[in-house]
């Protein structure tokens, strides 16, 4: 498993251009535009260098909850503020970084994320904000790792214990909190 981190302000150009996009990138280029072209660039680049197939080359197929995936090299991606984080593994990965940031209504959506033991715990002790995106990033990438939307952040529970994420049943994948920058979180999901 190894992952890349990208600011996106100082990336290189895009190695796409629109008439290229798949018509499922098409949709998401007309919201987000040029940095949608860098990202897809970026992860193109990085594509190639890992399966030796040419960056123009590479198609992406997507998800019903609209997870891209490339056949030759599962990987997984997640992008805030300035930053885009792409991971890659052999087997299912999952990935998510956030920005840290004061958010309105953080209680609630702690409850939506959090299994009722992590979310009495967390509250607990302050309801602090590092927890709160550890715990983010800990389910988006729980749920990214195993194909499905943040809706169902809940069915894999887990505990914030001594700075890291430990599962709530046996098995399951292993989660690793990383900062991917100063002032950002994340979390790695992936098989061991």
């Amino acid at each position: 498993m190894h992952y890349l981190v990208y600011h996106l302000e100082s990336a290189e150009t895009p190695l796409l251009h629109p008439e290229q996009l798949d018509p499922a990138e098409r949709e998401a280029y007309a919201v987000r535009g040029e940095r949608f072209l860098k990202e897809r660039s970026l992860l193109r680049r990085a594509l190639e260098r890992l399966t030796g197939i040419p960056a123009e080359q590479i198609r992406l197929r997507y998800t019903e909850y609209g997870k891209p995936i490339c056949e030759q090299q599962p990987f997984n991606m997640s992008h805030s503020g300035d930053l885009l984080c792409i991971a890659f593994h052999h087997g299912s990965i999952g990935v998510d970084i956030e920005r840290i940031r004061p958010r309105s209504h953080m209680s609630r959506v702690a409850r939506r994320i959090m299994c009722a033991r992590q979310w009495e715990a967390w509250e607990a002790r302050g309801s602090d904000i590092h927890e709160f995106f550890a715990c983010w990033c800990a389910a988006e990438a729980l749920v990214k790792w195993c194909g499905k939307s943040i809706l169902h952040a809940r069915d894999i529970p887990f505990l914030y214990v001594d700075g890291g994420i430990r599962l709530c049943s046996p098995g399951g994948p292993v989660v690793e909190l990383f900062s991917p920058a100063p002032g950002y979180a994340g979390a790695l999901a992936y098989e061991p």
